[in-house]
């Protein structure tokens, strides 16, 4: 049987909340503090195939940088930011679709001063990405936060 997890309105914020689904704390790899983490549907629900997980990254913050071999269908939902794929920079922003490959070393970053929100699908046999300690990487980040 099918689930809806209905997004609570509130005009002041920038982010979605939803009474029933867990926020976590998405700190892995290195990300921002602040950072957060809802599946939004999973294996709570009863999907079998894919994970549709929603993330907020602070103002001026930044998802891990990683890399792992499942693939990623990442929708811009609220926000500003560059995303990493690979070696270059894009900009991004709502509405922008995002296609991650596997083994892509790729992250996230918020510009400006509200937070990026993402909506993230993954498959549900994917396994736990891995932290990409590639100097060159961490210090591009650095020179252009």
């Amino acid at each position: 049987m099918g689930v809806v997890h209905r997004r609570m309105s509130d005009p002041d914020r920038p982010t979605w909340d939803y009474a029933t689904v867990a926020v976590k704390e998405y700190t892995s790899g290195g990300a921002t503090p602040g950072s957060t983490r809802r599946i939004l549907l999973g294996q709570d629900e009863g999907v079998e195939d894919f994970i549709v997980r929603y993330f907020t990254i602070p103002a001026g913050g930044h998802s891990a940088l990683e890399s792992h071999p499942h693939q990623h269908g990442v929708v811009i939902v609220h926000g500003q930011g560059h995303v990493l794929l690979g070696e270059e920079w894009s900009e991004i922003g709502a509405g922008d679709a995002v296609f991650i490959g596997s083994n892509e070393v790729h992250q996230l970053r918020a510009l400006g001063d509200q937070p990026l929100g993402f909506i993230c699908v993954i498959s549900s046999r994917a396994k736990r990405p891995a932290a990409v300690l590639d100097d060159h990487a961490t210090s591009e980040l650095v020179a252009t936060t």
